[in-house]
């Protein structure tokens, strides 16, 4: 974590703002199905803040950030297929449809979206044990 670098950003009137400049370096393992073996990958982030930060409230910060991505826009970019729509009229209509399906099934305690929706589409009837549906 470096703190009051206000050199890193070459701009002069963003890099008066700059607090606390963060660098998080990953490395995760993902499981290659055809080889049947763990490739390593690695990347390393970037986050500015106009904070001063310790490196716990950013790791904490960090975490937070990333519980809502893999949370709420993964799934619904994976197994709502939001990215995917053509909708260009209106699409916070069927956003605010999605919002609903995902909050009613996390209210019941779902915690695989892509398999409750696959059960559901083969009986839809099952959507009515859902409790507060209505």
């Amino acid at each position: 974590m470096f703190k009051d670098q206000k050199d890193l950003i070459e701009d002069i009137e963003w890099g008066k703002y700059l607090r606390t400049v963060i660098q998080v370096h990953r490395e995760v393992g993902r499981f290659n199905t055809k080889t049947r073996e763990y490739e390593e990958t690695s990347e390393t982030a970037i986050y500015v803040s106009n904070f001063d930060l310790s490196a716990r409230e950013a790791a904490t910060l960090i975490r937070e950030h990333w519980h809502i991505e893999n949370k709420n826009h993964y799934v619904r970019d994976v197994s709502l297929g939001e990215d995917r729509s053509r909708i260009r009229i209106s699409p916070e209509n069927m956003s605010t449809i999605r919002s609903f399906a995902l909050n009613v099934m996390r209210r019941n305690g779902v915690g695989n979206i892509n398999e409750a929706l696959y059960r559901n589409s083969l009986n839809y009837y099952a959507l009515y044990g859902y409790q507060q549906f209505i």
